[in-house]
């Protein structure tokens, strides 16, 4: 994770008191990928001005006839109502299932789609979603949760169907987008279920944001989980938003600006590269879309190690072409267009090694102008002029990435 973490090594309360007064003298800053505590600042806490309350019990959504109970899951979709300011269009129903129900499967596959950024150590960690056992119906009318009801995985799939219903074009086109603007999308879904599943308003903010690519160096914690990166950048994305709805009316169409709430209140577009992909003998073409900041952070967050913002602060657009042959050594070329050439230099400088995930193998930089090319199996002189002779096109919505 990315953290800037001052700690008082002298303080080992564990009460829950103490907890909460380690809570008070902390300020909260929200930066991309975590929420970042800077830590105890000198303030003092007195334990005795906290009152610990006994928390209501939590709804059963069953009774004990394995029977859904209507009114308490009608509670629960008032309060994620209430909690995000937004209601329902249709009034959501529950419907359990059984382990063995034939729809299962098919409800996984669609689930496992709208992860925004899966990466090969998250699968291993995680073949199935986190929130697999409750789904959204594709009607948008019901959730379907595996019996007995989780009451986290509830919240979530109502979150889900929240926006589902009042954005129903952006959650359908959600799962078919290609690229970075897929990831950007799926991430700001999967942010505002997780918030609803926890508690906390993420939309809560004051229309600030902490700007991660500001920070003269980003400095990363190696995570076993780094896809899971992906969610907690768009989570502080939202919660930077002082219009809790702009990010679902104006859906951000890269993740470059969930780490720079800025770019996005700048209306900042990404850039296509457009032109033919090159002929590989022996090879056929497997994958050709923008890979995105996101996923060069994710890249960072399965190794650990700095990188820093300026590298990507400049990113403009970037397209990735992976190549399958009939020998093992697959080659694939990697083009990204940076707002001028001081920032090329400088991306050129600092972020090839974070590719190694998505484009693995040895390879070779080349910069021109203000394009970075990144090639594996390519002459170097076929790369470079193919990356030069890429056209541009700026990106204004999300039809046509299906």
């Amino acid at each position: 994770m990315f953290a800037i973490v001052k700690q008082n090594v002298g303080s080992r309360e564990t009460s829950g008191v103490a907890l909460l007064c380690r809570r008070a003298v902390r300020v909260r800053i929200v930066a991309a990928l975590a929420s970042l505590l800077v830590g105890i600042t000198g303030a003092t806490c007195d334990p005795s001005a906290i009152r610990v309350r006994s928390r209501p019990p939590e709804p059963r959504l069953v009774d004990e006839g394995g029977d859904v109970d209507v009114n308490a899951f009608d509670a629960l979709v008032t309060a994620v109502e209430q909690q995000r300011g937004l209601g329902f269009i249709q009034q959501p129903r529950l419907e359990v299932l059984a382990a063995d129900d034939p729809r299962l499967p098919g409800l996984q596959a669609d689930a496992r789609a709208l992860e925004p950024c899966p990466t090969e150590a998250l699968a291993e960690a995680s073949p199935e979603p986190v929130d697999a056992s409750c789904f959204a119906d594709a009607s948008f009318a019901f959730a379907l949760c595996l019996t007995p009801p989780d009451l986290d995985a509830a919240r979530r799939v109502l979150r889900r169907l929240l926006d589902a219903q009042n954005y129903p074009r952006l959650v359908r086109a959600a799962p078919l987008l290609r690229g970075d603007p897929g990831v950007a999308i799926r991430a700001v879904l999967a942010a505002s279920a997780t918030g609803a599943a926890t508690g906390v308003n993420t939309f809560a903010g004051d229309g600030g944001g902490f700007d991660l690519l500001d920070l003269p160096q980003i400095e990363v914690e190696r995570r076993a989980t780094p896809g899971e990166g992906c969610v907690e950048l768009a989570s502080s994305f939202l919660a930077s938003q002082s219009d809790r709805e702009a990010p679902f009316r104006t859906p951000p169409l890269s993740t470059k600006v969930l780490a720079s709430p800025k770019a996005y209140r700048a209306s900042e577009r990404p850039t296509l590269l457009l032109g033919t992909p090159p002929d590989v003998a022996g090879c056929e073409l497997a994958s050709d879309e923008s890979l995105g900041v996101a996923r060069i952070l994710v890249g960072m967050l399965a190794k650990g190690g700095a990188i820093p913002g300026p590298a990507l602060a400049g990113w403009q657009g970037d397209r990735g072409l992976r190549f399958t042959c009939a020998s093992a050594d697959a080659p694939w070329i990697y083009v990204v267009e940076l707002v001028d050439a001081a920032h090329a230099v400088s991306f050129a400088a600092a972020v090839p090694p974070w590719l190694q995930d998505a484009f693995p193998g040895r390879s070779e930089t080349q910069r021109s102008g203000r394009r970075v090319v990144i090639a594996h199996g390519f002459d170097a002189a076929r790369a470079r002029t193919w990356a030069a002779s890429l056209g541009t096109a700026e990106l204004v919505r999300f039809d046509g990435l299906e």
